[in-house]
């Protein structure tokens, strides 16, 4: 086992094997794209913000490596990617899949839902950007986030304000660091799925009334968006740069 396992390390290490970070691959969508990517060969570091799931992680994803840092702090965040070079020898893509989420009113939102909304999908994105950049020029590698239906469009939500505000923020960063990495050979683009049950959604996106109302007439399957994910890290998407993917049915249309 031991041999095997060292010889899997040598091919990494060769870039014979893709590396990827994913930030938020603790649940939900990040934790489906980190399993559809090690069903694909590549070797998958996660990142979680508690100490004590980091070990069960590792055991629910056979084959990943998960660090635990808040991605809050720039210097947690830069640790765990130093540690995913030192341990893989590269890294070639990574993808941003945390963030809070939140259901209110402007009426009764405060200053300080806004402003965590903000850090938790921006901030924590931007730290990511900042500790992976060196190493994503080196292997001419891409950058994946996640927004949401309808951010290309600007419609007025009644009760997301705020969540779609930060969205709508880190949409505007995507772009505009795919414009400053383009000529280093990295990518960075956007997948903004509707609705996707999972575990971990908020109850109220798993209202039957709301996905009846998805022009396909049903939500996303979880397959149907890390399929998207991984065919824009893909060499298959080679030439897609700052890009928003829609991933919902047609909801927000």
């Amino acid at each position: 086992m031991e041999g095997r396992e060292s010889q899997e390390l040598d091919q990494v290490r060769r870039g014979t094997t893709p590396v990827a970070f994913v930030a938020g691959g603790g649940q939900g969508i990040g934790r489906g794209v980190a399993e559809l990517l090690l069903r694909r060969g590549w070797h998958v570091h996660v990142n979680v913000r508690d100490e004590a799931k980091r070990a069960g992680l590792e055991r629910d994803l056979p084959g990943a490596v998960a660090h635990s840092g808040d991605l809050l702090d720039p210097e947690a965040v830069g640790a765990a990617v130093e540690a995913v070079v030192a341990q893989s020898g590269r890294l070639d893509a990574v993808v941003h899949a945390a963030g809070p989420y939140m259901t209110a009113p402007v009426s009764e939102s405060t200053a300080a839902d806004f402003r965590g909304m903000f850090d938790g999908n921006v901030i924590t994105a931007l730290n990511v950007i900042h500790a992976a950049r060196p190493h994503l020029r080196a292997s001419k590698g891409s950058y994946l986030f996640f927004g949401c239906a309808g951010l290309e469009r600007w419609r007025a939500r009644e009760v997301t304000t705020a969540y779609i505000a930060s969205k709508a923020a880190l949409l505007t960063l995507m772009r505009g660091l795919s414009l400053e990495e383009a000529p280093f050979g990295v990518r960075a683009n956007m997948i903004s799925p509707g609705f996707v049950p999972h575990g971990g959604a908020a109850p109220d996106t798993l209202s039957p009334d709301l996905h009846e109302r998805i022009p396909l007439g049903r939500p996303a399957e979880m397959p149907e968006v890390t399929g998207a994910a991984a065919w824009l890290l893909s060499e298959e998407a080679s030439h897609v740069v700052g890009q928003n993917l829609e991933v919902s049915g047609g909801w927000m249309l």
